[in-house]
């Protein structure tokens, strides 16, 4: 009965136990299994993407790809991110892009993207960068975010490795989910076939709990596969497992 009582004192229900402490995970480049372990260190640790993952030092600024609605409207109904080969369309979409009478800095202008700093505007004291897609790197005519579909857009660099590939893909995973504390990559890495180069990535995505329910993570794969000629992108999804994590 004492082992009972003390058992009920310190509950032996892993739910209630001190938390644990995580550390960040040593994984591999091109690593597809992962212990439940690995995805708790990966999940409620301060790591977010392999060391050989594309990435940029923000600082205290946000980005924003300018497209159909944010220079026009959503009357035509479609949400598609712009790409231009000309800097002087890429500031004038910017500007266009948000108030009246801000003021502009230019930023980084490379092979992926035409970038102009909103340093200052009449509604609030937020910096951001505003970026179009440099079309002879990637375009996404075709990519409705309103309404998705498995082709996400072109590579239209010539003649890319697979290398040159992994990067483009890490990047789109980078400037959407920079800010996400829901979504991790544990790795990336390419795949070669005859016809076309596939990006392999392993994504956690965190469902935090509310009070008195589990965190739910879920292991997710996620396949990029580029025409090495056409240069055309598509994308498949699966769910591999799903774990809980701390309970709230």
């Amino acid at each position: 009965m004492s082992g009972f009582i003390l058992c009920f004192l310190y509950s032996c229900d892993n739910r209630y136990n001190k938390r644990m402490i995580y550390e960040v995970p040593n994984l591999t480049s091109n690593q597809s299994e992962f212990t439940d372990r690995e995805l708790l260190n990966a999940t409620y640790s301060d790591y977010k993407f392999p060391t050989n993952f594309y990435n940029e030092n923000l600082g205290d600024t946000s980005l924003y790809y300018v497209n159909t609605v944010s220079v026009d409207s959503l009357e035509n109904g479609k949400w598609i991110e712009l790409s231009t080969n000309l800097s002087e369309k890429a500031r004038y979409w910017s500007i266009k892009s948000t108030y009246e009478n801000s003021q502009f800095k230019q930023g980084v202008n490379n092979e992926k993207f035409f970038e102009f700093i909103r340093i200052q505007n009449p509604k609030d004291n937020l910096i951001i960068k505003f970026r179009t897609h440099n079309s002879s790197y990637f375009t996404r005519d075709d990519f409705d975010l309103l309404n998705k579909s498995n082709t996400i857009g072109v590579f239209t660099k010539q003649t890319f490795t697979a290398n040159e590939f992994k990067e483009l893909i890490d990047y789109l995973w980078f400037v959407r989910n920079y800010s996400n504390g829901s979504a991790k990559i544990l790795s990336s890495f390419p795949v070669m076939n005859q016809q076309t180069i596939e990006i392999h990535h392993y994504e956690l995505f965190i469902g935090y709990g509310d009070f008195n329910l589990y965190d739910e993570i879920t292991l997710l794969k996620r396949v990029f596969e580029a025409d090495r000629i056409s240069g055309e992108i598509t994308v498949s999804e699966i769910e591999i497992r799903k774990i809980n994590g701390e309970y709230n």
